[in-house]
């Protein structure tokens, strides 16, 4: 589907994982396999402007993620940019200027259980953001966080009082599965959006609507709704490569999720594009998703 991708398009989420350079952390919820940039599939989404998301396997260095953005002089025509894992209490200001300098735009939250562990609540993920905000403001980073839309809800009056210059972005439609279009919380995250306070990765489609009959067409109300509220608060991502989901991890044991090497999911991501495009005729905003508002938000 790259034909339907604009030049200089943006996908704004993806992974990449080489443990043989840089081992996982223990303990962890998955061991995935290693994919390497070069494996990313250009040839389907046409992005060569490309965010690497620091994934919650990889622990709370950020080696692993400057290690791959320092490999873009090897890939011509490539730009990297990247979400990392940051401690606001022992990072210093020179560090952060140093991850700035090799391309980190932002820091990342993973604050979804998948049924794994304890799910973080609205009071515990509004702490990490206040600290995180303290220390990124003057960068004008971005603060991507991966939650249930209840947990936006909560949020919403200190995402309000923020520091302006924060960016808070919202992975996977604001965690909005297929039913939730119409609850006070999902209201509650289009209001955010409309106040220019929140932008959304139009991203992770088959994690939402996985079991739901008639498969991506289950986004469409939760799609449509945040498009119209933000057209210039969108951006694409496809949540390459496609880990697998956390109903399949049910039921391991610690061991099991050290010992067992996961492989990737196929998922139709041509399919997803040529079906984003059904639902945004309008020529501005599909170029608004892909190029003019990641370059603004990632640059």
């Amino acid at each position: 589907m790259a034909e339907l991708v604009p030049p200089n398009a943006w996908d704004t989420h993806i992974h990449v994982f080489d443990p043989e350079t840089f081992p996982y952390a223990t303990p962890r919820s998955y061991t995935p396999r290693a994919a390497q940039m070069a494996e990313y599939p250009t040839a389907v989404t046409g992005c060569r402007n490309v965010v690497i998301v620091h994934a919650s396997m990889q622990g709370t260095s950020p080696a692993p993620l400057v290690d791959t953005l320092a490999k873009q002089a090897h890939l011509p025509g490539y730009r990297l940019r990247g979400l990392a894992t940051i401690d606001p209490d022992s990072i210093t200001d020179e560090e952060l200027d140093a991850l700035h300098a090799a391309g980190v735009r932002g820091a990342r939250l993973h604050e979804m259980a998948w049924g794994h562990g304890k799910q973080s609540g609205g009071g515990d993920i509004i702490r990490k953001v206040t600290a995180l905000a303290h220390r990124l403001g003057r960068l004008g980073w971005a603060i991507g966080i991966f939650c249930p839309v209840s947990a936006w809800a909560a949020m919403a009056d200190t995402i309000r009082g923020l520091d302006p210059r924060i960016q808070m972005v919202a992975d996977h439609f604001g965690g909005t599965f297929p039913g939730e279009e119409h609850s006070p919380e999902f209201a509650t995250f289009l209001e955010l959006i409309r106040e220019k306070r929140v932008w959304v990765k139009v991203s992770g489609f088959e994690r939402l609507y996985h079991g739901h009959a008639g498969g991506m067409a289950a986004l469409q109300p939760i799609a449509q709704a945040v498009i119209a509220a933000g057209p210039d608060r969108i951006v694409f991502g496809t949540d390459w490569p496609h880990t697998q989901l956390g109903v399949t991890r049910k039921g391991k044991s610690d061991q099991q999720r050290l010992e067992e090497v996961e492989g990737f999911r196929e998922v139709p991501d041509a399919e997803h594009i040529r079906t984003l495009r059904e639902w945004i005729p309008d020529e501005e905003t599909w170029q608004n998703l892909w190029v003019h508002n990641p370059a603004r938000l990632f640059q």
